[in-house]
Order: structure tokens, then C-alpha cells, then sequence
């Protein structure tokens, strides 16, 4: 008898929160110019999470 799978299946899709930021669609949203938002996504990496942090942060 074989022991059932515990863990979940994957998709191979991850959630929309934790897709990388586009430089392009980083400045939309922010509102800030396309280099610029290259330079802070080239310092603090394109996560999703650590960026919305990050101009969450700058904005307050």
C-alpha cells in the first residue's frame, strides 16, 4: 500500500502577489519614471512583497 501525498499539487503558476515587478508596470503603479524604477528594483530585487514594502515606506 503506498502512502498518500501530503502536500498539495502545484500549477506551476504563482500567485499574482508573488510574480516579480516589470520595471515598466512598477513605475505605473507608483507613479515614478521607468529608470527610476529600474535602479530600486535592481537594489532590492523584483519581489512584489519587498518593493510594495519599500514605497509603502518612502510614501509614509
Amino acid at each position: 500500500m503506498s502512502t498518500p501525498n501530503k502536500t498539495p499539487a502545484k500549477s506551476g503558476k504563482t500567485a499574482p502577489h508573488e510574480e516579480p515587478y516589470e520595471p515598466e508596470a512598477f513605475a505605473k503603479k507608483y507613479g515614478i519614471p521607468p529608470g527610476e524604477a529600474k535602479t530600486i528594483i535592481k537594489r532590492y530585487g523584483p519581489s512584489r512583497r519587498k518593493l510594495d514594502t519599500y514605497m509603502a515606506a518612502r510614501n509614509a
